[in-house]
């Protein structure tokens, strides 16, 4: 069967050439396996009052980032002390699993879209996510409403400010109408809600630094069906992904929802940068300007024709 080639941003992306690996049939039947379990425990942990109901749900994504290959590098804390909202850039499903293992109490923010597509929609409610429609204004207050009590009930939430996935190279803009929780949890609360910007990084398969040319075997780009790129994913030995946590700040540091999403983009977009020059690891890098070579004794003596 002939390879379809998908572009997506200038990538260009291969997924259908590539056929099933014993490395990503084994992990395939081992997700199943370890999977049946944990959403067992987590259906009922879900059902517990308090934040007891994350421990199922980190532990299945913890688990799935293992099963995977995964290895997370963390810079900075994570911000405490009460609700936070962390806002960071999104480049596909591999975000879900880094994130949701590593944030304790913390649901995600999703399209409403999700919650009709089956397996994935009951993997998103195990996590209690909380599905908003962005396109229908009427429902706006109603679900900023729901937001806001998810937070002053103690829930922290994971936002994608972008609305959409990208192919991981920048970031695009945030949502600034996204960021109207922080607005509604500060008026009903006696608090500012901290709001902490998270930049998300794969910087590294199989040992090596990512080129352009792998993004689309991490990002889920365009019309990739998300089968097929899983299956892709899973042939990789190990994948690094760095997570900076950045300085939490509030609604009432930046003064407006405009200015708090240009903010947190361009903190994201810092951080995101820096892992691209591999500081996490290497550190800061810097670049000297040699100075030009002294003059030799035989260049002194050569005619001067000017």
């Amino acid at each position: 069967m002939a390879s379809e080639t998908i572009e997506y941003g200038g990538f260009r992306s291969n997924l259908t050439s590539a056929g099933w690996t014993s490395l990503g049939v084994f992990r395939c039947g081992l997700m199943v396996m370890v999977s049946i379990p944990l959403l067992l425990f987590q259906a009922i942990m879900i059902r517990l009052p308090g934040p007891f109901w994350w421990f199922g749900a980190g532990l299945w994504h913890r688990t799935m980032c293992s099963i995977l290959g995964i290895e997370i590098r963390i810079s900075g804390e994570v911000a405490t002390g009460g609700p936070v909202l962390f806002a960071a850039n999104h480049t596909g499903w591999l975000d879900i699993i880094v994130l949701g293992g590593r944030l304790k109490n913390a649901s995600f923010v999703a399209k409403s879209e999700m919650a009709n597509w089956g397996f994935v929609a009951t993997m998103c409610r195990m996590h209690k996510t909380v599905f908003i429609n962005r396109t229908r204004r009427s429902d706006a207050k109603r679900q900023a409403e729901r937001l806001t009590s998810r937070v002053q009930s103690g829930h922290s939430l994971i936002l994608f400010p972008e609305g959409t996935s990208t192919h991981g190279v920048h970031v695009s803009p945030f949502k600034s109408s996204l960021f109207s929780i922080a607005e509604r949890a500060d008026e009903a609360s006696d608090h500012n809600l901290l709001i902490q910007p998270v930049t998300v990084a794969y910087s590294e398969i199989n040992g090596m630094p990512v080129l352009r040319s792998q993004k689309p075997l991490i990002a889920w780009l365009g019309d990739v069906e998300l089968f097929d790129h899983l299956r892709q994913f899973m042939a990789l030995s190990r994948t690094v992904v760095t997570l900076e946590f950045h300085e939490p700040l509030s609604l009432a540091d930046v003064g407006t929802r405009k200015e708090l999403a240009k903010r947190c983009e361009e903190i994201v977009c810092s951080g995101l940068e820096r892992a691209h020059r591999l500081e996490m690891r290497m550190g800061p890098q810097r670049i000297a300007l040699l100075s030009p070579p002294a003059e030799t004794p035989a260049q002194s003596l050569l005619p001067d024709h000017t």
